[in-house]
């Protein structure tokens, strides 16, 4: 889509129900507005890169998984076999973090919700993994299976979801050892969106493989020639790489699919409590990593997924949409066009509930998305609570403030100046330009248009029932609910599918895997 054909599609948004719930809806492919920000100059973007190599070399990284090793050694890394410690060379380091590609798309069942990363495009995706759900109706509750599907079936209805970042809550109620299993089931059926799986273990990652196959119907050979899924694996800070997350990323890499790298460290307690101490831990963590999938796949799909984020340090708790995360965030996405890398970041908000906090601590983690030049932004849609619970209110108040961000326009077209200039001749002074030709050609599309904001006279609003935005977003995701229809599906797809989950099921059954 055009950058022109993207912002006439983000004006006039108040459309039709039926029509926003579609079957098998197309995302809108955003773009940003605006260039990317440098908080850091040309010496100190310099100096946190040496620092990184500097602290790679001398301290380096415990991969927990022997399968590394070999590897590792080979391509010239000093592996100390009795701690699992590994020193980079720097020459190595920079040598295979030069091999991973800038630019790459991922695939969906729907080619026409398929995703360029690595240029000027930024895609949002769904909650993840919250344990918890909330609405206005139920209250804060556990996640079930059915809470997962209606999520599902939510962001495949809204089009600023462009992807799924994971279980949008966690379907607690279905067996953990089998349940990545049942979610790709219902990704693959209820949706036709990009979608990520959980990178635990060699067998998940073959699963998901599988499945996703057998969703886009090709065999696996075709399959690898393009990507399809993504994963994210998250450094432990500090330095250690966790054996299950890392075999899986070897297997997807493998495979041809894409791998975020997320070191997520909440500083003073993860890493140093200033940011100049945390950015520089987790740009090593995230560049040793990547240098890794390099050595284990030349040319491995990846992104720079890393997040600084202070922790209250009155409770522990991780705190999200705030100053120093902004700041943290810029300097990552300037870290990432350094090494020409995709990134990753998300969004979120520590607030209970689905009101003015929550929707600030967002919006300015979006504006943290947009000025640092990131391309898949995570739990974007109704995360809550530092990451405990997603809510059905908080899910369409994000795609609301989401619309409003792609609606901005980088540079103003003035291209209509002598029309208005003649139409301010014809109005001239003291009249209004609600009638005049000018406005008449242009006034169904010329704003962008919100679906939950309420621009009524406040007699009008009291008169409806004084609903504040939560009690909009209840009838919102609802309505959204009732109108959806599942994306079209081959029924043979649909049909081995469900072959593939009873027969890996039986073959798991209640061992751990």
């Amino acid at each position: 889509m055009s950058s022109n054909a993207a912002r006439k599609s983000r004006r006039g948004r108040r459309r039709p129900l039926a029509e926003a719930a579609r079957p098998a809806p197309s995302t809108i492919k955003f773009e940003r507005a605006y260039a990317p920000i440098d908080v850091l100059s040309a010496d100190e973007e310099t100096l946190v890169h040496d620092y990184s190599l500097r602290l790679l070399e001398r301290t380096g990284l415990k991969f927990l998984s022997p399968a590394t090793w070999p590897i590792l050694q080979q391509a010239g890394c000093r592996v100390d076999r009795d701690s699992g410690i590994v020193r980079f060379p720097a020459e190595v380091v920079e040598h295979y973090l030069a091999l991973a590609p800038a630019e790459f798309t991922l695939h969906a069942r729907n080619p026409d919700n398929n995703l360029h990363f690595g240029g000027n495009q930024i895609h949002y995706g769904s909650a993840s993994s919250a344990p918890n759900v909330i609405d206005l109706d139920r209250g804060r509750r556990p996640g079930t299976q059915a809470d997962f599907e209606d999520l599902v079936r939510l962001n495949q209805a809204l089009d600023t979801c462009a992807f799924h970042s994971g279980h949008p809550v966690e379907p607690i109620d279905t067996p953990a050892n089998t349940r990545h299993l049942t979610s790709a089931r219902s990704w693959h059926t209820l949706s036709d969106k990009v979608v990520r799986v959980y990178a635990i273990g060699r067998t998940r990652a073959r699963d998901s493989i599988a499945m996703t196959a057998i969703a886009n119907g090709v065999d696996l050979d075709t399959f690898r020639q393009k990507a399809y899924l993504h994963a994210s694996i998250n450094v432990n800070s500090p330095l250690v790489v966790d054996a299950p997350l890392i075999e899986a990323a070897m297997e997807l890499v493998q495979g041809g699919q894409a791998v975020v790298v997320s070191p997520v460290a909440f500083a003073g307690a993860m890493s140093p409590i200033t940011l100049s101490g945390s950015i520089i831990q987790c740009n090593a963590e995230a560049i040793g990593t990547i240098a890794f999938l390099q050595m284990v796949q030349p040319g491995a799909k990846c992104f720079y997924g890393v997040l600084t984020t202070p922790i209250d340090m009155k409770s522990g708790a991780p705190a999200m949409g705030v100053p120093e995360t902004v700041t943290g965030t810029l300097a990552n996405g300037q870290l990432a066009r350094r090494y020409r890398l995709p990134q990753r970041l998300m969004l979120g908000s520590t607030s209970v509930a689905p009101d003015a906090q929550s929707a600030y601590e967002t919006m300015f983690s979006l504006w943290a998305a947009q000025l640092s030049g990131a391309h898949m932004i995570y739990h974007a849609h109704g995360w809550m609570e530092g990451g405990l619970t997603t809510g059905f209110e908080k899910t369409v108040i994000d795609s609301e403030m989401i619309g409003m961000m792609g609606a901005l326009r980088g540079r103003i077209d003035l291209g209509d100046a002598e029309e208005a200039l003649a139409a301010i001749d014809e109005v001239g002074a003291g009249g209004h330009f609600l009638g005049c030709a000018h406005t008449m050609s242009r006034y169904q599309d010329a704003f962008h248009m919100p679906t939950l904001s309420d621009w009524r006279p406040y007699e009008f609003w009291q008169a409806a029932g004084s609903p504040d935005t939560a009690q909009r977003a209840n009838a919102r995701w609802k309505e959204l609910l009732e109108q959806y229809r599942p994306p079209p599906l081959d029924p043979g797809i649909g049909e081995a599918l469900d072959e593939y989950v009873t027969r890996r099921s039986a073959e798991i059954g209640d061992s751990e895997i």
